[in-house]
């Protein structure tokens, strides 16, 4: 049962804003946490979508992946509906994403470099020399710290969405769509 109700239309004037600008889509994630001015205003302002120095798929392999080490079900399947066949991700790609430990076999050496410091922030909250290493082969200094904020980010997204226990958005994908 979802443990706090999403705001209904008409919306609160700052979360109204944030969909007529940007034309989002009215997730129940937004909805709730608009529920709250200052939360929306702290959450909204994170803009790790927007400018990014990291590639569309990039991007999307490190919310996938860090949404499912966390067992956020939720994000993890808005991002596969919204961005996965944009990012070009395939079906083993995304299912990939699920996979732990991971098989970097199945990865080019510099996405399997950027989803090994995906694991490691998650499992360990930091980076070993040996896997900064790997990065800096791959990525610069932006993009590093790109790599980094997107994953704290959507573990602070992950925590909203589970702790909150949203339903899953009708048209996201699931879990076990991608599991054998």
């Amino acid at each position: 049962m979802q443990r706090i109700e999403p705001a209904a239309e008409p919306f609160p004037a700052l979360l109204q804003e944030y969909f007529e600008k940007t034309g989002a889509p009215q997730l129940v994630l937004f909805t709730t946490i608009g529920r709250s001015e200052r939360a929306w205003k702290k959450f909204s302002r994170g803009s790790l979508l927007a400018n990014s120095p990291l590639s569309l798929r990039e991007r999307e392999l490190i919310i996938d992946r860090t949404t499912a080490r966390t067992g956020c079900e939720y994000e993890w399947g808005v991002h596969v509906w919204l961005f996965a066949e944009k990012a070009g991700l395939s079906r083993d790609e995304i299912a990939g994403t699920l996979t732990y430990p991971l098989a970097p076999e199945k990865w080019s050496q510099r996405e399997a470099a950027l989803l090994t410091a995906v694991d490691a922030l998650h499992d360990r909250s930091t980076l070993s020399d040996a896997e900064f290493r790997g990065l800096k082969q791959h990525y610069s200094d932006e993009q590093i710290i790109e790599i980094i904020q997107i994953s704290a980010f959507y573990h602070q997204v992950a925590f909203l969405a589970n702790g909150l226990a949203l339903p899953l958005e009708a048209k996201a994908a699931n879990f076990a769509d991608y599991t054998p």
